[in-house]
């Protein structure tokens, strides 16, 4: 492996530590950031031109960031180097996300109070390079800020997140090319703390592991693989992933919103509710760190261990079998387990030539309509895409026709419907069949099961489609920056809402 350390300037010493190595710089276009390798590692297609996809945690990343750096560099009093910090980069959003990027700078100040430190924030990065296929490569952990001082460095990465924890390959990369007069932290803003960045046991092995990683991606950029990170990825409308369905292509001249199915269901009773989580990402008053699993999803879970690509589950063996998975559960639980399932697979064995190939199976489709964004600061017409998306508990066929599963253990509701159209629509696409998609739903509880069977033929398909068209409206005419444009509405589902308290505020 060839290897480059590149952080600031060259010194002396920075330089005899590099007699041992091939001093070569690979071109910038071969040089790969920390957080891109992690997107490769998941799906390749997730690397690819830069979108419009709102990205509001992101947003205010940068302007925060902004904020912090305009605050260290300005030699007022701090009192006004602050406000003018925060007037230059907090100007154009809502009263809610200024209060919001106000706490964060207030928070930073606390865990990093300013100090007579040399301060820089110029492309700070330690690099690893290897040389693949005849061409140099690089990997890439990047730092916001540098303080010197007397020949002493730190080094901070700034983390608005909840696990502020740097990936292996950040951690291994600066493991192996550490010097002894620096020091790496993370600026954990939502736990109030400077966390120093720990050091691995193997960086060798890890950045080779990663470098192997990018080389299978250089043989190969467009493979999919398509999985939960398709919620987070920035390309999914343009790998296939989620097609789209009243248009031919999408530009990046066009504003971009993803809605998960979870979303889809409360953008139903209260826009504002959507909007906040998708599109401006407000902070949620009901975050739950660690969430232990509910019988529900140990059902699932078991259910789809068993069922997918098994072609004898209804046999008395198979059946029997669901005990050995659940033998580490206490006896009532698995009793409740083994009778829902006991259920399920009695609805199963109605379908004839019934095959189950994918569990959690990810599906989708976008959908572009006029609606607003924003230009040099003022509000303009626009198209927007809005992409849904939702995991389907299991899918395959039913002889040649696409079948779409989910599994629920409560009563059927209103909103099963509208899950069920976005799933035809997803399959219609992605399952390549436009004549006839079967989507199921199979209550469950401990004593019985019902089973709600839609099928979606051309016409079904067409009314699904005019109605998510209508649908994407709303998410259209959401302001970027305004958390206040969507509307808000008064129901039950306010006493569950993940905003109540600052909702109530802001109305």
């Amino acid at each position: 492996m060839i290897v480059l350390q590149s952080l600031r300037p060259f010194k002396t010493a920075d330089l005899q530590k590099l007699v041992n190595y091939n001093f070569i710089m690979p071109d910038r276009d071969n040089t790969y950031s920390t957080n891109q390798i992690k997107k490769i590692s998941q799906c390749h297609s997730s690397l690819g031109k830069r979108t419009r996809l709102a990205s509001p945690k992101l947003d205010r990343w940068k302007d925060l960031n902004k904020a912090i750096i305009d605050w260290q560099n300005n030699d007022a009093l701090d009192e006004t180097s602050i406000k003018v910090a925060e007037e230059n980069n907090f100007q154009f959003y809502d009263t809610i996300q200024k209060k919001i990027l106000s706490d964060l700078f207030s928070r930073f100040r606390t865990i990093y109070p300013k100090r007579n430190s040399k301060f820089n924030h110029e492309y700070l990065v330690k690099q690893a390079v290897k040389e693949i296929d005849g061409e140099e490569y690089g990997l890439t952990t990047h730092f916001a800020y540098e303080f010197e001082d007397e020949n002493h460095y730190e080094y901070i990465k700034l983390k608005t997140a909840h696990d502020p924890e740097p990936e292996l390959i950040d951690r291994a990369i600066i493991t192996k090319f550490k010097n002894d007069n620096e020091e790496f932290y993370t600026a954990a803003i939502e736990l109030d703390d400077l966390v120093e960045i720990e050091s691995v046991e193997n960086p060798d092995e890890i950045i080779d592991d990663y470098f192997n990683i990018l080389e299978d991606y250089l043989n190969e950029r467009k493979k999919r693989n398509p999985g939960k990170q398709c919620d987070y990825c920035d390309q999914s409308s343009r790998c296939g992933q989620f097609p789209l369905i009243n248009a031919d292509k999408i530009t990046n001249r066009v504003r971009e919103v993803k809605i998960s199915k979870t979303n889809l269901v409360k953008l139903s009773n209260c826009e504002r509710r959507t909007a906040w989580n998708v599109q401006y990402g407000l902070p949620r008053e009901d975050y739950v760190e660690y969430e232990s699993e509910s019988t529900a999803t140990k059902f699932h879970q078991f259910s789809q261990k068993l069922l997918v690509n098994n072609e004898n589950f209804s046999d008395n063996e198979n059946i029997e079998s669901f005990n050995q998975l659940t033998n580490e559960e206490d006896e009532v639980t698995r009793e409740q387990l083994f009778l829902k399932y006991q259920q399920l697979v009695s609805q199963l064995n109605n379908y004839d030539d019934l095959k189950i190939k994918e569990a959690e199976y990810i599906l989708g489709f976008t959908c572009i309509v006029d609606g607003k964004g924003l230009r040099d600061g003022k509000i303009v017409d626009q198209k927007v895409a809005t992409i849904y998306t939702g995991k389907s508990d299991l899918a395959g066929r039913l002889g040649d026709t696409p079948i779409i599963i989910e599994l629920k253990t409560r009563p059927e509701t209103p909103e099963d419907l509208l899950e069920a159209q976005l799933y035809a629509l997803g399959a219609s696409q992605l399952m390549k069949s436009e004549s006839e998609i079967v989507v199921l739903h199979i209550y469950v509880s401990d004593n019985k099961a019902a089973v709600k069977e839609r099928r979606f033929g051309l016409s079904e398909l067409e009314s699904a489609k005019a109605k998510f068209e209508d649908i994407s409206k709303k998410p259209a005419s959401w302001i970027p920056f305004d958390a206040l444009s969507p509307n808000y509405n008064v129901g039950e589902w306010c006493e569950f809402c993940e905003f109540k308290n600052t909702c109530i505020e802001f109305r």
